[in-house]
């Protein structure tokens, strides 16, 4: 599964941030949600959507891997996981 982490670090290399405080602070993402994604804890609807416009990506893919980490039971993270999987798969197919 892909975490935000990647994310992050997609974006880090896209624009050669030199640090993660940098790619945090290049989309305008508070400090202490670094620590949550660090944690695996997801991220909030507005920085889901800061990070896909910076990635130029459909926010619902960021969206479904965020609210998969968030899921309560397993059901529900496996229908957000493969969302998320559908979405990167039509990503991957446009790029190629």
């Amino acid at each position: 599964m892909k975490t935000i982490v990647n994310y992050i670090d997609e974006l880090k290399e896209k624009y050669k941030l030199e640090s993660y405080y940098k790619t945090m602070a290049y989309i305008d993402m508070e400090r202490q949600a670094w620590s949550k994604i660090q944690k695996g804890q997801g991220l909030s609807e507005k920085n889901a959507l800061r990070l896909a416009q910076a990635l130029k990506i459909d926010p619902i893919e960021i969206i479904a891997v965020s609210n998969a980490l968030k899921a309560e039971n397993n059901e529900l993270k496996l229908m957000w996981l493969k969302l998320a999987e559908e979405k990167e798969k039509e990503r991957t197919k446009k790029q190629h």
